[in-house]
């Protein structure tokens, strides 16, 4: 959507990571919401933290009928939640456009895994991949306009950045995007994807203080336990993760 005052489209992206990319783990997942709206971003906002205000008091502590602050009550981090509040969520999240990431940490080389600095490079080529991924679908269903300036907004887990790092992030979203990358191995140009002016805002978020990086987390947590459910079944995995628009599989 335009911003006529401004004259650009603003696209937010939400992020959060489920399992992580070393050696004793199977899967590293990362998920989130894709918004092309302030409009349409604070329309869920404004449900979803009435569903988690509506169940989040059956998680804490303290009894009911002492607990005079809801703000005091726990994050619900995806593992935690019951079952059925799992659903319930996820069925509101569903209404949404959804994008996700998931690396197979068996196909990965020891050596990357391993390592910090090939760890954090890995997981910023990761990121910059789904991103281009969600850009390009939004641009095939003409919710944005690849020749019109777009804002990007990227929202990240403020402690995923602490355990991971990541390295040149925005410089390498941008040049992806909007310039372009010459691959030397193969002799030839990835195109950009953006003709217009591109701005990159890249802002990491503490979980407990937004409701986008919860939804996120429990995106991510859910697709991370049915990948790891259904390892030896592709199909079905596919078919439980329908509710997915943008995805990609690395390596």
């Amino acid at each position: 959507m335009i911003d006529e005052k401004n004259n650009y489209q603003t696209v937010y992206i939400n992020i959060d990571d489920s399992g992580k990319l070393v050696e004793s783990e199977n899967v590293a997942i990362y998920a989130g919401l894709v918004f092309t709206s302030k409009k349409e971003k604070d329309k869920f906002i404004t449900q979803y933290r009435s569903i988690v205000k509506s169940i989040q008091c059956k998680y804490c502590k303290k009894e009911s009928s002492n607990c005079k602050d809801k703000n005091s009550c726990p994050e619900l981090k995806h593992n935690i939640l019951k079952p059925k509040h799992n659903r319930q969520l996820m069925n509101y999240i569903k209404k949404y456009s959804i994008l996700c990431c998931i690396i197979n940490n068996n196909k990965v080389y020891t050596n990357i895994k391993d390592n910090t600095a090939s760890r954090g490079r890995f997981l910023d080529y990761a990121l910059k991949l789904l991103i281009k991924e969600t850009m390009k679908g939004l641009i095939k269903e003409k919710r944005i306009n690849p020749n019109l300036p777009v804002k990007l907004v990227i929202n990240i887990d403020e402690q995923t950045t602490k355990t991971n790092g990541y390295y040149n992030l925005k410089d390498s979203i941008l040049e992806e995007l909007k310039y372009g990358i010459f691959n030397y191995n193969y002799g030839y140009l990835n195109k950009p994807i953006i003709n217009s002016d591109l701005e990159v805002n890249i802002c990491y978020q503490k979980s407990d203080k937004s409701y986008l990086i919860q939804a996120s987390d429990l995106i991510a947590g859910t697709v991370r336990k049915l990948f790891l459910n259904n390892m030896k079944n592709t199909i079905e995995f596919s078919k439980r993760t329908s509710f997915i628009n943008y995805r990609i599989f690395l390596p």
